[in-house]
Protein backbone atom coordinates (compact mmCIF):
# COMPACT_ATOMS: atom_id res chain seq x y z
CA UNK A 1 0.00 0.00 0.00
CA UNK A 2 1.38 3.21 -0.84
CA UNK A 3 0.35 7.06 0.63
CA UNK A 4 1.62 9.53 -1.09
CA UNK A 5 2.11 12.80 0.95
CA UNK A 6 1.82 15.68 -1.56
CA UNK A 7 2.52 19.74 -0.72
CA UNK A 8 0.09 22.14 -1.39
CA UNK A 9 0.67 24.85 -3.49
CA UNK A 10 0.29 28.48 -2.02
CA UNK A 11 1.35 31.19 -4.55
CA UNK A 12 2.67 34.28 -3.60
CA UNK A 13 0.00 36.62 -4.00
CA UNK A 14 -2.51 34.89 -1.76
CA UNK A 15 -1.77 34.03 1.77
CA UNK A 16 -5.28 34.02 2.76
CA UNK A 17 -6.95 30.31 3.68
CA UNK A 18 -7.90 28.64 0.42
CA UNK A 19 -8.87 25.49 -0.80
CA UNK A 20 -5.98 24.89 -2.56
CA UNK A 21 -5.13 20.63 -3.28
CA UNK A 22 -2.63 20.91 -6.02
CA UNK A 23 0.76 18.30 -6.19
CA UNK A 24 4.00 19.98 -5.50
CA UNK A 25 6.95 18.86 -3.86
CA UNK A 26 9.83 20.96 -1.92
CA UNK A 27 11.89 22.70 0.11
CA UNK A 28 13.12 26.05 0.27
CA UNK A 29 16.86 25.94 1.54
CA UNK A 30 16.80 28.17 4.58
CA UNK A 31 13.08 26.71 5.93
CA UNK A 32 14.19 22.97 5.51
CA UNK A 33 13.99 22.32 9.04
CA UNK A 34 11.22 24.33 10.07
CA UNK A 35 9.07 23.17 7.01
CA UNK A 36 9.42 19.38 7.25
CA UNK A 37 5.80 18.54 7.53
CA UNK A 38 4.79 15.66 10.16
CA UNK A 39 4.74 12.39 8.18
CA UNK A 40 1.42 10.60 9.49
CA UNK A 41 1.20 7.04 9.54
CA UNK A 42 -0.65 5.37 6.52
CA UNK A 43 -4.60 5.64 6.87
CA UNK A 44 -4.31 9.09 9.15
CA UNK A 45 -5.90 11.96 6.72
CA UNK A 46 -3.56 15.02 6.49
CA UNK A 47 -1.06 16.84 3.81
CA UNK A 48 1.35 19.53 4.43
CA UNK A 49 3.20 21.90 2.55
CA UNK A 50 7.00 22.73 1.90
CA UNK A 51 8.31 24.44 -1.14
CA UNK A 52 11.01 23.68 -3.48
CA UNK A 53 12.77 26.69 -4.85
CA UNK A 54 14.33 26.22 -8.69
CA UNK A 55 18.20 26.15 -8.39
CA UNK A 56 20.40 25.72 -11.37
CA UNK A 57 23.74 24.10 -11.33
CA UNK A 58 25.73 26.89 -10.04
CA UNK A 59 23.41 27.77 -6.84
CA UNK A 60 23.56 23.80 -5.98
CA UNK A 61 27.27 23.88 -6.18
CA UNK A 62 27.81 27.00 -4.16
CA UNK A 63 25.19 26.46 -1.83
CA UNK A 64 26.67 23.01 -1.33
CA UNK A 65 29.20 22.63 1.74
CA UNK A 66 30.00 19.15 -0.65
CA UNK A 67 29.57 17.65 -3.76
CA UNK A 68 30.37 14.21 -4.09
CA UNK A 69 30.04 11.17 -6.28
CA UNK A 70 28.92 8.45 -3.80
CA UNK A 71 28.14 4.86 -3.80
CA UNK A 72 24.17 3.94 -1.44
CA UNK A 73 25.64 1.04 1.07
CA UNK A 74 22.56 0.84 2.95
CA UNK A 75 19.19 2.21 3.19
CA UNK A 76 16.36 1.83 5.78
CA UNK A 77 13.34 2.96 7.16
CA UNK A 78 11.73 3.06 10.51
CA UNK A 79 9.28 5.16 12.42
CA UNK A 80 9.98 7.77 14.92
CA UNK A 81 7.06 9.31 16.56
CA UNK A 82 4.62 8.86 14.26
CA UNK A 83 6.53 9.72 11.53
CA UNK A 84 8.32 7.66 8.90
CA UNK A 85 12.06 8.13 8.08
CA UNK A 86 14.46 6.51 5.64
CA UNK A 87 18.53 6.37 6.23
CA UNK A 88 20.36 6.16 3.67
CA UNK A 89 24.07 5.43 4.19
CA UNK A 90 26.62 6.51 1.09
CA UNK A 91 30.85 6.45 0.38
CA UNK A 92 32.19 8.86 -1.21
CA UNK A 93 34.31 7.42 -4.51
CA UNK A 94 35.03 10.80 -5.74
CA UNK A 95 34.91 14.87 -4.06
CA UNK A 96 34.08 17.72 -6.53
CA UNK A 97 34.01 20.13 -3.69
CA UNK A 98 35.06 20.42 0.15
CA UNK A 99 36.20 16.90 2.19
CA UNK A 100 33.28 15.48 2.82
CA UNK A 101 33.23 12.09 5.21
CA UNK A 102 34.05 8.94 3.63
CA UNK A 103 30.94 7.73 4.72
CA UNK A 104 27.71 9.41 5.99
CA UNK A 105 23.99 8.99 5.92
CA UNK A 106 21.07 10.83 4.94
CA UNK A 107 17.43 11.01 7.11
CA UNK A 108 14.55 11.51 4.62
CA UNK A 109 10.93 11.51 4.94
CA UNK A 110 9.10 8.71 3.76
CA UNK A 111 9.97 4.95 3.43
CA UNK A 112 8.32 1.55 3.63
CA UNK A 113 7.63 0.04 6.76
CA UNK A 114 5.98 -3.52 6.88
CA UNK A 115 4.44 -3.60 3.21
CA UNK A 116 3.00 0.13 3.80
CA UNK A 117 5.02 3.10 1.60
CA UNK A 118 4.84 6.35 2.39
CA UNK A 119 6.02 8.79 -0.19
CA UNK A 120 6.66 12.03 -0.17
CA UNK A 121 7.21 14.20 -3.21
CA UNK A 122 10.90 15.43 -4.04
CA UNK A 123 12.78 12.96 -1.54
CA UNK A 124 15.02 10.96 -3.34
CA UNK A 125 15.15 7.35 -2.71
CA UNK A 126 18.19 5.31 -3.41
CA UNK A 127 18.91 1.50 -4.20
CA UNK A 128 21.64 -0.02 -2.67
CA UNK A 129 24.42 0.02 -4.94
CA UNK A 130 23.24 3.04 -6.93
CA UNK A 131 25.92 5.27 -7.55
CA UNK A 132 24.99 9.23 -7.71
CA UNK A 133 26.35 12.90 -7.32
CA UNK A 134 25.50 14.94 -4.74
CA UNK A 135 25.18 18.24 -3.73
CA UNK A 136 25.13 18.19 0.66
CA UNK A 137 24.55 20.30 3.57
CA UNK A 138 25.45 20.09 6.91
CA UNK A 139 22.91 20.81 9.29
CA UNK A 140 22.45 20.85 13.51
CA UNK A 141 25.12 18.50 15.15
CA UNK A 142 26.93 18.03 11.87
CA UNK A 143 23.83 15.94 10.08
CA UNK A 144 24.42 16.14 6.50
CA UNK A 145 21.35 16.41 3.82
CA UNK A 146 20.87 17.24 0.37
CA UNK A 147 20.48 20.49 -0.77
CA UNK A 148 16.66 21.09 -2.19
CA UNK A 149 16.46 17.17 -2.01
CA UNK A 150 15.66 15.85 -5.84
CA UNK A 151 17.28 18.92 -7.02
CA UNK A 152 20.58 17.97 -5.37
CA UNK A 153 20.45 14.57 -6.67
CA UNK A 154 21.67 13.70 -9.93
CA UNK A 155 21.95 9.83 -10.75
CA UNK A 156 24.42 7.73 -12.88
CA UNK A 157 23.82 5.75 -15.59
CA UNK A 158 25.98 4.89 -18.43
CA UNK A 159 24.98 5.53 -21.45
CA UNK A 160 24.02 2.26 -23.31
CA UNK A 161 24.81 3.49 -26.95
CA UNK A 162 28.54 5.31 -26.31
CA UNK A 163 29.19 3.41 -22.66
CA UNK A 164 29.51 6.66 -21.27
CA UNK A 165 28.61 7.70 -17.88
CA UNK A 166 25.51 10.39 -17.59
CA UNK A 167 24.18 12.15 -15.06
CA UNK A 168 20.45 12.61 -14.55
CA UNK A 169 18.62 14.93 -12.63
CA UNK A 170 14.96 14.03 -12.53
CA UNK A 171 12.29 16.97 -10.88
CA UNK A 172 9.54 16.09 -14.03
CA UNK A 173 5.99 16.24 -12.19
CA UNK A 174 7.23 18.77 -9.70
CA UNK A 175 5.88 22.35 -9.11
CA UNK A 176 9.05 24.59 -8.77
CA UNK A 177 8.98 27.98 -7.59
CA UNK A 178 11.23 30.34 -9.07
CA UNK A 179 12.56 32.95 -5.74
CA UNK A 180 13.50 35.95 -7.81
CA UNK A 181 10.14 36.10 -10.55
CA UNK A 182 7.92 34.44 -8.01
CA UNK A 183 6.30 32.05 -10.66
CA UNK A 184 5.44 28.45 -10.50
CA UNK A 185 6.71 26.16 -13.36
CA UNK A 186 6.48 22.34 -13.72
CA UNK A 187 10.53 20.91 -12.57
CA UNK A 188 12.51 19.14 -15.71
CA UNK A 189 14.20 15.97 -16.71
CA UNK A 190 17.96 17.13 -17.06
CA UNK A 191 20.72 15.06 -18.57
CA UNK A 192 24.40 15.62 -19.25
CA UNK A 193 27.65 13.82 -20.01
CA UNK A 194 28.80 12.93 -16.00
CA UNK A 195 32.35 14.73 -17.00
CA UNK A 196 30.34 17.89 -17.92
CA UNK A 197 28.46 17.50 -14.58
CA UNK A 198 31.85 18.04 -12.99
CA UNK A 199 33.18 20.56 -15.38
CA UNK A 200 30.66 23.16 -14.46
CA UNK A 201 30.38 22.59 -10.98
CA UNK A 202 34.22 23.19 -11.38
CA UNK A 203 33.71 25.86 -12.75
CA UNK A 204 31.22 27.79 -10.32
CA UNK A 205 33.17 26.80 -8.15
CA UNK A 206 36.28 28.78 -9.37
CA UNK A 207 34.23 31.96 -10.69
CA UNK A 208 32.79 31.93 -6.70
CA UNK A 209 36.47 32.22 -5.53
CA UNK A 210 38.15 35.17 -7.40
Amino acid sequence: MSHLISANRVSPRSLRPAKVHRRSACIVPRLALAALFTLLWPGLPGTQSTTLARMDLRELALRAAYVARVRCVNASSAADAGRVWTETTFEVTEAWKGDPPAKFTVRLPGGEIAGRRVMVEGAPRFAVGEQAVLFLGVGRGRQINIVSWAQGTFRIRRNPRTGAEEAAQDTAGLLVLDPRSGQWSQGERRRLPLAQLRARVARAIAESAR
